[in-house]
């Protein structure tokens, strides 16, 4: 009798050691004590719960980003098992672009477990996983349909990118699936084998438009700035004949102002008249200036008359 009841105490014992249980270090623990989860998760350490089945054990890691593969990219070769893979492929990683293309994509989901709603994630759904393939595969399936094949590849994979996230991150938590999108990654878009080629001369005459265009427009560049150059240059120039020419009229003008003043000068102390001054000085102006030109001249040109010519241009006034 007394062996039976400590053969008793021991399973007992057992059973209620048996709620001792140990969280990982990156690890919560979901209880659920009859059935209902019991918040806020446990942490890592060594901790006790009622056993089973009053107190059911639930482990999670919330930290670890998790990444889900949907769709693909055709491959190069059909030889062998990966016409079969190539085949499946098609099938299931084709999508329709707006202007009535077929393309292959391929999108990495990054995700990882809500800590917040970690009930929603274990008990919300009975697969998470498919649950968010299907979503992203068919807001993939309705952003391509709304696009032209050019944004999809290549030009605007970034917004298509951020606009996948947002919408995936949106469905998710209207679905309560308990999980958090950290990206959606356009991992490939490919065109299907049998029109590749053609696709790969769109690509090339697109980099040969731009790089005509990036050619021109380094020639324009180029132009415009030496023509801002020379017009720098000859506003310079002018400026500098400007500012020459003045200089030399003001001295013009003052040498003219003394002369004029030095003929009222000599008229008002009695030395010659007004205009004798005038007059000698005229005939002074034109003498330098005979010297300054008649040596320049190529050819020069005697008279010989009996009559003597008279070469100046201001003859004296009689008067």
């Amino acid at each position: 009798m007394k062996r039976a009841l400590v053969v008793i105490l021991i399973l007992v014992a057992g059973y209620f050691a048996s709620g001792l249980y140990i969280v990982g270090g990156n690890e919560k623990a979901l209880l659920r004590r009859f059935g209902r989860a019991r918040l806020p998760l446990v942490g890592s350490g060594l901790h006790y719960a009622l056993p089973w089945p009053m107190t059911t054990i639930s482990r999670i890691n919330p930290s670890e980003v998790r990444t889900l593969q949907i769709g693909g990219v055709a491959s190069e070769s059909l030889e062998g098992d990966q016409f079969l893979l190539a085949a499946d492929q098609y099938q299931l990683d084709e999508f329709l672009t707006g202007d009535k293309n077929i393309l292959n994509v391929q999108v990495n989901v990054q995700y990882r477990i809500s800590e917040a709603d970690a009930a929603d994630y274990l008990f919300g759904c009975v697969n998470p996983e498919e649950h968010l393939r299907l979503m992203t595969e068919s807001l993939l399936g309705d952003v391509v349909a709304r696009s032209g094949v050019d944004f999809v590849h290549p030009l605007g994979l970034a917004e298509l990118r951020a606009m996948l996230t947002q919408r995936t991150r949106k469905l998710v938590q209207s679905h309560r699936l308990g999980i958090v999108i950290e990206d959606v990654d356009i991992a490939g878009v490919s065109p299907p084998l049998l029109v590749k080629q053609a696709f790969v001369d769109v690509s090339n005459a697109r980099a040969s438009k731009q790089r005509f265009i990036n050619e021109a427009l380094a020639y324009r560049e180029q132009t415009v700035a030496a023509a801002s150059a020379n017009a720098r240059k000859n506003v310079d120039e002018a400026e500098t004949a400007r500012r020459s020419a003045i200089e030399s009229a003001r001295g013009e003008a003052d040498r003219f102002g003394k002369i004029v003043a030095q003929f009222q000068a000599d008229a008002d102390g009695g030395v010659q008249t007004y205009e004798q001054s005038r007059q000698m000085t005229l005939r002074q102006k034109y003498l330098e200036m005979l010297e300054a030109i008649v040596p320049k001249l190529a050819s020069k040109a005697l008279l010989d008359t009996d009559k003597p010519v008279n070469l100046t241009i201001f003859p004296e006034n009689n008067k």
